[in-house]
């Protein structure tokens, strides 16, 4: 599994040289950013997923900025967003207005939701409400089975090195 995700990220040394990060300072580089430990792996996966329910743009950035703040992993966290994605963003934002609306005990506005500019600016005096209370609600309620998941997922997967270590 560390092998997988170092595989796929960038090396620190490659990163510093963006001058874009350099506001960031020594804080982009302190080592639980880019460790792959169970600790900032498991906080990684909680921020990516939590802002990859957040009803903006640039996600990543946020999630970047939690990552440096918590400690945890960066290029998970970053990475973790990528489950709302323009295919994905839509069916998971109508299901969080649903949500957002049985939490509230309201009726929803509308009965359907059309994937245009238009109707998403003519009706977000509408939804607004619903809509941040369902992706809040999801946001918080998967990030914490999504650290449990990854919890057990290590702890599985060092289990099984162990045990093969020993044959």
């Amino acid at each position: 599994m560390k092998k997988f995700f170092k595989k796929y990220t960038p090396n620190k040394d490659i990163v510093k040289d963006y001058k874009i990060l350099n506001f960031l300072g020594s804080a982009l580089f302190h080592e639980d950013l880019w460790r792959f430990s169970r600790i900032p792996f498991c906080r990684g996966a909680v921020i990516g997923i939590f802002w990859g329910w957040m009803p903006m743009f640039f996600q990543m950035i946020p999630a970047a900025y939690c990552a440096i703040l918590f400690r945890a992993n960066l290029p998970l966290s970053v990475a973790g967003v990528w489950i709302s994605n323009p295919i994905t963003m839509p069916p998971m934002m109508y299901f969080a207005y649903l949500f957002g609306n049985y939490i509230l005990d309201v009726e929803p506005v509308y009965a359907e939701f059309q994937l245009n500019s238009e109707w998403i600016m003519g009706a977000m005096n509408n939804i607004w409400e619903p809509l941040l209370v369902g992706t809040m609600t999801i946001g918080i309620l998967s990030s914490i089975a999504g650290y449990y998941i990854m919890y057990i997922f290590w702890r599985l997967h060092a289990y099984r090195r162990l045990k093969n270590r020993g044959k």
